[in-house]
């Protein structure tokens, strides 16, 4: 699931959290030449802009979107909050954790005529950010971001296919900086900073919409 999104380049002067973002002056030059703050992902492989600690300063970085571990069969772009620390692989990286803004993200409605609508899901808030994991291979850092239980309005969108009822997580601002902290070990204490999103905080639009007598 959500393997399309759109993300909002957050410079300096935008800052609403608490935590204090600082972008190298080449990377906003670099994204101010497009034409929009808007930056849709349109495949896997594509960059993604993520925020993570290092030190006592929070960094971006340009990560690949997707991973492709020698034991699976296909890029994963998303993780199971469910593994972090079940899964062997996903535990490898459980401290290595990021924030990746996002503006919406897109998922499949399969029709009870089998069509299938595309719905763009908008977060109401403008400063929301995804939970997200990284890594690097060959010299090539990677990112993948975490999934969890769909709220009700969203079981009703993703209603199909081998990952249906999932949405990603996103991370509340009061725990942004704990998510970030790599002094925060304890397991439990990581998997309470997860949050589902609920559906009063999303705008859903069925860009498939079909015309009916009633419209």
């Amino acid at each position: 699931m959500c393997n399309l999104l759109s993300w909002r380049l957050i410079l300096e002067e935008e800052k609403k959290a608490d935590w204090f973002l600082r972008l190298p002056r080449e990377t906003i030059n670099q994204f101010l030449k497009q034409s929009t703050p808007l930056y849709e992902i349109k495949h896997p492989k594509s960059q993604i802009q993520s925020f993570q600690l290092i030190g006592e300063s929070i960094t971006t970085a340009t990560c690949t979107w997707g991973t492709k571990p020698s034991w699976c069969p296909d890029l994963l772009t998303n993780t199971k909050s469910e593994k972090l620390f079940s899964s062997p692989f996903w535990s490898l990286y459980v401290n290595n954790r990021v924030l990746v803004p996002v503006h919406s993200f897109y998922e499949w409605q399969t029709q009870n005529t089998g069509k299938k609508h595309k719905y763009e899901i908008t977060f109401k808030n403008p400063y929301t950010y995804f939970a997200g994991l990284w890594g690097e291979e060959d010299g090539i850092r990677w990112i993948t971001i975490l999934t969890g239980d769909a709220n009700e309005k969203m079981k009703s969108i993703h209603n199909s296919g081998d990952n249906k009822h999932r949405q990603p997580i996103i991370m509340p601002e009061q725990n942004q900086n704990h998510w970030m902290d790599h002094s925060v070990t304890n397991p439990k204490d990581i998997t309470d900073l997860l949050y589902q999103f609920t559906p009063e905080e999303t705008t859903e639009l069925d860009l498939n919409k079909e015309a009916t007598l009633f419209d």
